[in-house]
């Protein structure tokens, strides 16, 4: 790529990802759901798209480093751990003010604050699924090939935003952005100063199980009213696990372990990224999708 401007293909396959997470997942709901369909439709909606943008690459070398199994420095499992945590935390406390201040409220807060499917689907299924296979397949796409693509054009700060926008928009709601925003931002960072996807594919991991723990602890003490304790019980959390992020990045970027970011352009970076005609066409889906929505 030259000149700073990147190829059709990439912009395309988010087009062609968010068409496929709202078709299979209307499918998969039409025919009942369960752990085969629900692993199918997501395996077929990132890679088809990771697929696009492989073959797109002239070069695939950069894209395979990110993709293979590296020896990572001391206390990058311990930070991608917290960093997880933290971002699963504050993603569920955006939720639960963002659901506060639209006025909902009742039983069905905790679900749709959490925005976690509810596919009937047993224990064991779900950590295969929900925790193991989406973690996966998300970020092979996201902070792997799109990354990659990405890293050839602009800088890194655009790069990143860019990640956390698509990545919030792929969830298809505005009531559910702050979070995916947020944790898409940081995966990215994840990769970026590891130079692995794995850290991510962790952390993602990380988050998705956070969120069958509090679903599984909200329902069974929700008759004890733990609901009405849960908010003031996850901001301390976020408090602390924030601060055990902070401590131990602030370590590594000392002893050189991760590195800082490159210089870029800012917002004419961004600029670049979303001009693409593909990348329209993503928005102008979410955007109709909301429409949809609302008068739906």
């Amino acid at each position: 790529m030259k000149n700073n401007k990147i190829s059709l293909l990439p912009g395309l396959s988010l087009f062609l990802c968010f068409c496929l997470l709202t078709g299979t997942g209307k499918l998969a709901g039409h025919f009942g759901g369960g752990a085969p369909l629900l692993a199918l439709a997501e395996f077929i909606s990132f890679a088809l798209p990771f697929a696009l943008v492989v073959y797109s690459m002239r070069d695939q070398k950069a894209l395979r480093r990110y993709l293979k199994p590296r020896k990572l420095p001391k206390g990058a499992i311990g930070l991608t751990v917290k960093i997880g945590l933290t971002v699963a935390v504050l993603s569920l406390f955006l939720n639960l003010l963002i659901y506060q201040l639209a006025g909902l409220a009742g039983a069905d807060l905790s679900a749709t604050a959490l925005d976690a499917p509810q596919t009937g689907i047993g224990f064991l299924a779900r950590l295969a699924v929900i925790v193991g296979l989406s973690a996966v397949v998300e970020e092979f796409y996201l902070r792997g090939a799109l990354l990659t693509v990405h890293e050839g054009c602009v800088g890194t700060s655009a790069c990143l935003l860019f990640s956390g926008l698509a990545f919030a928009m792929l969830h298809g709601s505005l009531m559910n952005f702050a979070g995916p925003l947020l944790a898409g931002i940081a995966y990215a960072y994840l990769t970026y100063v590891f130079g692995s996807v794995w850290p991510a594919v962790l952390a993602h991991a990380v988050n998705n199980l956070y969120y069958m723990f509090v679903l599984w602890i909200t329902d069974t003490y929700a008759a004890f009213g733990i609901w009405n304790y849960f908010a003031a019980i996850n901001g301390l959390a976020l408090l602390l696990f924030l601060y055990l992020s902070l401590r131990a990045l602030e370590s590594m970027l000392v002893k050189g372990a991760i590195p800082h970011f490159e210089k870029s352009a800012g917002l004419y970076d961004l600029w670049l990224l979303v001009r693409n005609p593909g990348v329209a066409a993503f928005v102008l889906a979410f955007a109709a999708k909301l429409v949809l929505d609302w008068i739906g």
